[in-house]
């Protein structure tokens, strides 16, 4: 971003309003420039338009400018930092046991939300299903048929950051396709140990239960 437009985004994130000329002051540019970057930052959504600032006794009314909620995208996050913390405080309250038997509940609940089978649906269609269910939920999957048994490859995950310290949070997307397929997959390959990506194999004969 242009270092002039990013100094006005700052202002306004640390004042949370100000008017052209408090801005042009800051940036140290005349109010007809500063306009020309607020034009910009309002077209990307970035900033409202102007409001009306009432002064008191004498004065004209000024028109004050704020960030937007997207703004605040353009600002650093650490849900990773925040994730890792707390899974560690849960660790140390819980144990081992603990802990696993609370992401045994969480991917129960997520299991619970994939789609019933529907009547006559083959098994191909329930893998297409699965991979459109996985990514709305942030995984980038596929699969494919082999001889004795399918294959669903998953080259991205949405946990993948929390994984690397956290190995049981892979229990979630394993539980999901086990209860989609009505049988228990086998990872073969795993992001979290270095790998491209996590592939399940599923084997053939597979029986679909029908709610």
């Amino acid at each position: 971003m242009h270092d002039t437009r990013q100094q006005i985004i700052e202002h306004l994130k640390e004042k949370e309003q100000a008017t052209v000329d408090e801005l042009a002051a800051i940036v140290n540019l005349t109010p007809m420039a500063v306009r020309y970057h607020l034009n910009v930052l309002q077209r990307d959504n970035l900033i409202t338009s102007p409001a009306v600032r009432r002064v008191t006794g004498r004065g004209r009314p000024q028109q004050v400018y704020t960030l937007t909620e997207a703004a605040d995208e353009l600002f650093p996050v650490d849900y990773y930092g925040l994730t890792d913390y707390l899974l560690e405080e849960l660790v140390f309250r819980l144990g081992k046991d603990g802990i696993d038997d609370l992401f045994n509940s969480i991917a129960s609940r997520l299991a619970n939300e994939v789609p019933s089978t529907k009547k006559d649906q083959t098994v191909e269609e329930r893998l297409d299903e699965m991979v459109v269910f996985l990514e709305k939920r942030g995984f980038v999957p596929d699969w494919e048929s082999q001889e004795t048994h399918y294959l669903l490859h998953v080259y991205s995950c949405p946990y993948r950051q929390v994984v690397k310290s956290h190995k049981y949070v892979c229990l979630l997307d394993k539980r999901v396709i086990g209860a989609m397929l009505n049988t228990t997959p086998v990872r073969t390959t795993c992001l979290a140990a270095g790998d491209s990506h996590c592939t399940y194999q599923i084997p053939k004969p597979v029986q679909l239960a029908v709610a």
